[in-house]
């Protein structure tokens, strides 16, 4: 009963998160669901008592987000670093106490800091409490939980880009519960006034950071290159090594869940343990294994004795909020365990689900909330079903009476159906927020998953164990973890090189979703109708087919779609032809750890089912508009490269130029009054630069060819406006692109013969 209890629970958050925003939908889905299972009685398909609990479930679900939210939200450091200039201005004096595990990063530490000691700044008299992340480059000391910090810095409220189908960066920080962000560069910008004093929890983590740190030192001395970067992140979860390439390469297989601490890592540690546990009293000398047998079974001694290795797992890693989580699923199943109640899978992870949410129902949004428990649904659904017939639960390891083929025959079976459910449940999780499906997950996840649990994982926390017992400065067998992890990354990476590996699709609607999982629940559970399973078979393909082909959504033949995107400080935009052509003008720009080519405006693409650009304009180079082309010219099939012809020294344009070169890709040097595109009643026409000048600036070929990159044409003003400036023409529509042109272009332009006025323009410098 406690299962669609938590359904319903759980429809009522998501109809309470929607609540404010449709007040009259989510009231007409409410009374449509009540009328809905008041049939159902009336037919007797259901008790009117299990017909109230689960409305009330659902109601409790709206009425718990509504009080919750709104009883979390507007804290006082948000109102502070908030829009309103009279409160705040300028960088002020912040104290405060680290309350998270610190994120390492090459250069770079991010920690999140509880404010509510003493007042915040110089200007405000009284105490503001809230929470704070900072980002602070190039460190010069170590921060870790407990500490007590003050330093001065600008707060900000959290930002983040706003994009059709993009990642809500600024509300993934609110659901993380951070009320304002900061940043701080360079040595000596962060006073430590020391830990909190007396005994408290925080005396607790602070150890345990000072065990990660540790950890961390000794994997440093004992591994390099990409083998660094994947044992920090399934040891001690720390993936701030991780070359972009390496996660690549993992997220293109279906793997990525690897990297990450999760159930999956904590599961098989809890396996390894359980069996071993059990099979060390099953090898008892037989009068002890009787005594033992007379107060408790080597089951329940194995299950409580398991909770001890995977929360010292779930501590190294940092106890974060998604390991946490799935550390609380584990130990209430161990417990079940114990109780004798094993079999209760589903009702151990609906219990599981509900401490959660009633503890921040926020986290029903949290992409790794949604992986892991989807997961270890998956996972009960496809037991419960394999064992079928039998009381309880089999073991096909441990049952003896059943040979050793066919024991491992089973357990094959069992390992290939969890695997199989899994990729499956994930599918339309992984298409939602990472515009990609892995059809290689299964088998990559068939030879990587037993590599990395059966042996990495072990291997490295014992390890590491025995660095925090002995306070050795390496690993212990450290060439050997050296060969596995690089032996691993290898599979991994020559998987990923196969052709499509990396396939994007656009996001599936969450009704599809819906849609999917039902079919794929009534071809696991329903044991009627051979042609009602296979229907439900053949829609959920279907659903994958269609999901995979991700057809163009606006290519209908008399729809133009101009979108610009929000890159931050740059340019974006996207046209889309009614003939179905697209054409790409600018970037954005790309940073240390911020690619907008990759993070904007590939996901855009991909999300409107966009796998060719017929067009790609560079209108200058500077970083903020070429800048994320590079990686976009890489990712994307490209018919055409329009640029200026202005070559420039810096790394950001090398790296386009050397993108060009691996496309094959020779630019097109966009001139005043060339047509980039005709077709039909549309037609995007070159205004800007002009084909030649009066010499103060030199001629677009003669820049191509590399004879005029001087001071004079590629910085500031002269370059500008030499920006491609362009102007799109469809039917009634037109659209002037002005680039960064300033007034020596926009002067020249009103005085040119061509038609410059439009119905939209781009203001130049980013709108």
């Amino acid at each position: 009963m406690l299962l669609p209890l938590t359904v319903a629970f759980l429809a009522g958050l998501v109809a309470g998160s929607f609540l404010p925003y449709v007040p009259l939908s989510s009231l007409l889905v409410l009374t449509l669901t009540a009328f809905a299972l008041t049939a159902l009685e009336g037919q007797g398909r259901m008790t009117t008592r299990r017909g109230i609990a689960w409305f009330g479930s659902l109601v409790a679900g709206i009425l718990y987000w509504t009080v919750f939210i709104g009883a979390t939200t507007g804290s006082q450091l948000a109102e502070l670093a908030g829009p309103d200039p009279v409160k705040v201005t300028g960088p002020v004096k912040v104290t405060g106490m680290v309350v998270e595990p610190v994120q390492a990063v090459p250069r770079r530490a991010v920690a999140v800091s509880h404010i509510g000691e003493g007042p915040v700044a110089q200007s405000v008299s009284q105490s503001i409490a809230g929470r704070l992340r900072l980002i602070w480059r190039d460190p010069d000391a170590s921060l870790k939980q407990g500490d007590l910090v003050t330093f001065t810095a600008r707060l900000h409220p959290p930002s983040g880009t706003l994009n059709p189908g993009g990642f809500d960066y600024a509300a993934y920080l609110r659901r993380q519960g951070i009320d304002v962000v900061a940043s701080l560069s360079g040595p000596g910008q962060i006073t430590v006034l020391g830990a909190v004093p007396g005994f408290s929890r925080w005396g607790f983590w602070r150890g345990i950071d000072e065990w990660r740190e540790q950890i961390r030192r000794a994997a440093e001395a004992s591994l390099h290159g990409p083998a660094l970067g994947i044992y920090l992140s399934l040891i001690v979860g720390q993936p701030g090594d991780l070359a972009t390439e390496v996660r690549d390469a993992f997220m293109a297989t279906g793997t990525v869940h690897i990297l990450s601490i999760s159930g999956s890592h904590l599961g098989l540690i809890a396996f390894l343990s359980f069996t071993f546990i059990r099979g060390v009293c099953r090898h008892l000398p037989s009068d002890r294994l009787q005594a033992l047998s007379r107060r408790v079974t080597p089951t329940r001694v194995a299950a409580l004795g398991t909770m001890v290795p995977v929360t010292l797992y779930a501590l190294l890693a940092g106890g974060e909020v998604a390991t946490i989580r799935s550390l609380i699923m584990i130990l209430l199943f161990l417990l079940a365990v114990w109780l004798g109640r094993e079999g209760q899978l589903l009702f151990t992870l609906a219990a599981a689900t509900l401490l959660i949410l009633v503890h921040d129902p926020r986290a029903l949004f949290d992409i790794s909330f949604q992986l892991s428990y989807g997961s270890v649904l998956a996972i009960a659904l496809v037991v419960r079903r394999l064992n079928q017939g039998h009381e309880s639960p089999r073991d096909p390891l441990g049952d003896r009476s059943v040979a050793v083929d066919g024991r491992v025959w089973a357990w094959l079976r069992l390992y290939g159906g969890m695997t199989g459910g899994v990729t499956l449940a994930t599918v339309p999780l992984v298409a939602y927020h990472f515009n990609q499906i892995a059809w290689l997950g299964l088998a990559a996840n068939l030879v990587v998953v037993p590599l990395a649990g059966l042996v990495l994982v072990p291997l490295g926390l014992g390890a590491a164990i025995w660095v925090l017992l002995t306070g050795a400065g390496a690993l212990p067998m450290g060439p050997l973890n050296q060969a596995l992890l690089d032996l691993m990354f290898t599979v991994v990476q020559h998987l990923a090189q196969l052709p499509g590996a990396a396939w994007h699709v656009a996001s599936p609607s969450v009704f599809a979703m819906a849609g999917f999982y039902a079919l794929l629940y009534g071809a696991i559970r329903f044991d009627g109708s051979r042609v009602f399973k296979w229907a439900c078979v053949l829609g959920a393909a279907f659903f994958l087919c269609w999901w995979s082909w991700s057809p163009r959504v606006a290519a209908d033949g008399d729809t133009l779609r101009v979108t610009f995107l929000d890159v931050g400080q740059g340019d974006a935009s996207v046209i889309e032809l009614p003939d179905g052509q697209t054409i790409l003008i600018d970037g954005g720009a790309v940073y240390e750890t911020l690619d907008m080519g990759r993070a904007v405006v590939g996901p855009y693409l991909w999300d409107r089912g966009i796998r060719r650009l017929d067009h790609v304009v560079g209108t200058h180079p500077q970083l903020d508009h070429v800048g994320g082309l590079a990686w976009v010219l890489r990712s994307f099939e490209v018919g055409r490269y329009w640029g200026n012809g202005v070559e420039r020294p810096e790394p950001f344009y090398q790296r386009l130029n050397e993108a060009l070169r691996d496309r094959g890709l020779t630019p097109s040097i966009a001139a005043e009054g060339q047509a980039i595109v005709a077709s039909g009643a549309c037609r995007l026409l070159v205004l800007n630069p002009p084909p030649g000048t009066d010499g103060s600036t030199k001629d677009a070929a003669t820049l191509s060819a590399g004879r005029g990159a001087d001071e004079h044409v590629t910085h500031g003003a002269s370059l500008n406006n030499l920006s491609v400036v362009t102007r799109l023409d469809c039917g009634p529509h037109s659209v002037l692109f002005a680039a960064d042109a300033e007034v020596e272009a926009l002067a020249r332009l009103r005085n040119a013969d061509a038609p410059v006025a439009a119905r939209v323009l781009k203001v130049p410098h980013h709108g």
